[in-house]
């Protein structure tokens, strides 16, 4: 993984020297340019986008401090590291109101520059593997969330305490992250569901509030669930489509059959095609094909997950998709990632 560094110095003895000790320690370690002043080194900024600049104080045209400020201003976040000279104390300090993260002292000292340069490239490693572990969280959050709403929809509380537990469960127990990355997952995945309410037409108090403590967060979370199951059973006279209660138990039994289509429910229900839309929206917030499509896509997240042995062309199969082009299709549509880049992530 390269690590790039721009040098900034008017003086090019001082440059070669710098580029000599920080090639020689570490083979991640790339120039991505050098500069005489501070005015090149943005010009080179802004194409090479640098991990770190090494930047001398007093150059011509423009200083280290100029440089440092137009970094600043422009919103980039490059770790700066000043060259100072003993004179030039003030200067240095100065630049550590912009967050500098270190400086190196002329004449430089091979050692300390490696150090100061590996040390910088172990925090931008963590960085990146705070980052990871926190996108993979949110992933499995978001994939929680998605399981919640279909059981707050259909007024499931057991299943909605269960699958309350096991976002929990996968918050509290996920260890790269801290509590303050981990709260930030709880309220992603309470937006989550929010917005997924929303969109059925059906707004939900889905609200969940900063606390200093992870544990009350998730105690909120719990809390915030069971109210929208309560909010769900109270809008509507849930049960009151038996018609729809069985049309859903149907789709459960013949998910997994490419023939199930409308017309069979219509069939076995003996309802016009007005009335079942109607009823099938207002029971379960989606129309028949939409309820169809995501059931079947949970099931196929279900088996990737937890039946590594099954080819993804067979859990398509599985789910009422035997054309493996089409499943990859719609399960992009619905997931975002296609069936293997999902398994990847399990």
């Amino acid at each position: 993984m390269s690590f790039s560094i721009l040098l900034v110095d008017d003086e090019p003895m001082v440059k070669l020297s710098l580029r000599k000790i920080i090639t020689g320690a570490h083979p991640d370690f790339v120039i991505a340019g050098d500069a005489m002043d501070g005015q090149e080194a943005l010009e080179l900024a802004e194409r090479a986008r640098p991990h770190v600049i090494v930047t001398d104080i007093s150059m011509p045209v423009m200083g280290g401090l100029e440089l440092i400020r137009a970094v600043h201003e422009r919103g980039w976040r490059p770790e700066i590291v000043i060259l100072s000279g003993y004179g030039e104390f003030e200067y240095a300090r100065e630049a550590l109101k912009y967050g500098v993260a270190d400086y190196i002292l002329k004449p430089m000292r091979p050692a300390a520059v490696k150090e100061l340069m590996l040390g910088l490239y172990a925090k931008h490693l963590e960085r990146i593997d705070a980052s990871k572990a926190k996108g993979e969280l949110l992933f499995r959050c978001l994939r929680l969330a998605d399981l919640l709403i279909e059981r707050i929809w259909m007024v499931d509380e057991p299943g909605v305490r269960s699958l309350a537990d096991e976002t929990v469960r996968t918050v509290t127990d996920f260890g790269p992250l801290a509590d303050e990355q981990k709260k930030g997952a709880l309220l992603d995945a309470a937006a989550a569901l929010r917005h997924q309410s929303e969109e059925r037409g059906t707004p939900l108090a889905l609200e969940l509030a900063w606390s200093e403590r992870l544990s009350e967060m998730t105690e909120q979370f719990r809390d915030m669930l069971l109210r929208a199951v309560e909010q769900v059973r109270s809008s509507r006279n849930w049960g009151k489509h038996t018609a729809i209660q069985e049309a859903l138990q149907v789709i459960r039994e013949r998910y997994a059959d490419p023939e199930f289509k409308l017309d069979d429910l219509l069939t076995r229900l003996r309802m016009s095609v007005t009335h079942f839309y109607n009823s099938f929206k207002q029971e379960t917030g989606k129309s028949f094909i939409a309820y169809l499509i995501d059931y079947r896509i949970e099931q196929a997240k279900t088996l990737l997950a937890g039946q590594k042995e099954l080819k993804t062309y067979e859990v398509g199969e599985r789910v009422g998709y035997p054309d493996y082009p089409h499943f990859t299709k719609v399960f992009k549509r619905v997931v975002g990632v296609t069936p293997n880049e999902y398994r990847k992530l399990r």
